[in-house]
């Protein structure tokens, strides 16, 4: 293990490179950005104790984002070996590993049913029977538009009487079916922002929460990126009103959920 001093705008790691190392946060707070585009998009800001950058070592895969310090930041570099036996030795963390490495094996088992389905092959998805069953009558969780531009497509509050609720973006010509059949379509335009299926949001253990749904951009809870980039695909919502902005920073969908 390493300790290193990143200075204000400096580069941890870009976009395409190997994932040969994971990254602690120890002080100070990271931005991450994914290149749409050609353009940098601010997907949102890791702060200190988290990890940077080891889903990639996980899966052996180059880096799906670039990490740039959004301010003074120490950090601790780990090789692989030494991200697995701290993981090992952290009873919490290996949870939120197995839970998110849970999560992508669920989502390629959707697009494997969903393959079958289009081939026209007697299969239910597990994720729709899931989805079926675990809905719930509620009345008091209502979905709106936070901006003018938003409005245009969401003219007034929805109530979600069903849940889990799943927002994502309409199709355009020549795209595939996405996993699970969004019950908001939303319309947008290249770059793209929102993802066929961005977001969910659901009831879990007597609670309400999001949950990204390993959208390219990700999604913001109150202030708190999560998706694959961040430490988790999941936030809970809070009682009144709460800001969801999906893909990115500066997206335009921003929505309002409030509790009541």
């Amino acid at each position: 293990m390493t300790n290193t001093h990143f200075a204000k705008g400096q580069v941890l790691f870009r976009e395409g490179e190997p994932a040969d190392s994971v990254f602690r946060l120890l002080r100070g707070a990271v931005d991450i950005f994914r290149e749409l585009d050609g353009e940098p998009i601010l997907l949102g800001t890791v702060g200190a104790g988290q990890f940077i950058g080891e889903m990639g070592v996980v899966e052996n895969r180059p880096r799906s984002a670039t990490a740039q310090a959004a301010s003074e930041v120490e950090v601790e570099i780990l090789t692989p070996t030494e991200f697995f036996d701290q993981i090992a030795g952290s009873p919490p963390a290996a949870r939120e590993l197995i839970q998110r490495l849970s999560e992508r094996l669920r989502e390629a088992d959707d697009r494997i049913v969903q393959d079958e389905r289009r081939n026209g092959r007697a299969l239910v998805s597990w994720t729709n029977a899931d989805i079926q069953t675990a809905r719930a009558s509620v009345s008091n969780v209502y979905l709106a538009a936070k901006n003018p531009w938003l409005q245009r497509q969401l003219h007034s509050p929805l109530a979600l009487g069903d849940l889990p609720f799943v927002v994502g973006r309409a199709p355009v010509a020549g795209e595939e079916l996405p996993p699970l059949q969004p019950d908001l379509e939303l319309d947008d335009t290249a770059p793209f922002r929102l993802s066929r299926n961005h977001l969910m949001i659901e009831k879990r253990d007597g609670s309400y929460h999001v949950r990204d749904l390993r959208s390219t951009l990700g999604t913001i809870i109150n202030g708190e990126p999560i998706g694959t980039h961040f430490r988790t695909d999941y936030a809970p919502l809070q009682a009144a009103e709460n800001e969801v902005i999906a893909g990115g920073v500066d997206s335009p969908f921003v929505f309002s959920v409030c509790l009541s």
